[in-house]
């Protein structure tokens, strides 16, 4: 029997940002699949060491050759309600739970949830997404993604400079939460801390 192991990579974005949703994705490309095959005049690498061209020029390619793409949005609320842990590993659970896959690749070190049946086919790796075609895939969704929701905040509030900074805590953001307040989309707690740090 010739068998092909389905893989699907996950990866998150927007975990250490001080204002909007986490971002989950599940990417599943094609047994034996390779960037360097497809796109070879193409830088790859981490999403968040690429620039917005080149991580768009990486999207287009991915949506091409992928044979699944699953995106999950973890709201602020949900965020400052139950913790940036949860809501990361709740994001894979049900990326998990919706994807049919041989084996899940985890991008980093986590303690992942009850997964039922599916647990034997679960595994974190650190750095997957320097290793593994569809953890590195999943990572850079998951930055487009997410970068596309900010944009679409940073309508609504155009002060937090969230089109560039995407929610994090530059200076710029940092002074505009001390003139204007916060509002519903930022973390309360990562908030307090990154001022507390920035005051010593």
């Amino acid at each position: 029997m010739n068998y092909k192991k389905i893989i699907c990579g996950l990866d998150e974005a927007g975990r250490g940002a001080l204002a909007g949703p986490i971002v989950i994705a599940g990417v599943v490309l094609p047994s034996g699949f390779r960037f360097q095959r497809v796109v070879p005049k193409e830088i790859v690498r981490d999403s968040k060491e690429l620039s917005k061209l080149q991580r768009a020029l990486l999207f287009k390619t991915i949506e091409k050759y992928s044979l699944q793409i699953v995106v999950e949005v973890i709201p602020v609320k949900e965020i400052n309600k139950k913790g940036v842990n949860w809501a990361n590993l709740e994001g894979f659970r049900r990326i998990i739970e919706k994807v049919e896959a041989d084996q899940y690749l985890v991008d980093g070190r986590w303690k992942l949830p009850d997964l039922g049946k599916k647990n034997s086919r679960v595994a974190c790796v650190i750095k997957g997404d320097r290793k593994i075609p569809s953890v590195l895939g999943a990572g850079i969704v998951a930055k487009i993604k997410r970068d596309e929701v900010m944009e679409k905040l940073h309508l609504e509030y155009p002060w937090y400079h969230w089109a560039t900074n995407t929610g994090h805590g530059t200076k710029y953001h940092l002074e505009a939460i001390r003139k204007y307040g916060t509002c519903k989309y930022h973390r309360k707690k990562f908030v307090q801390t990154a001022l507390k740090q920035k005051e010593r």
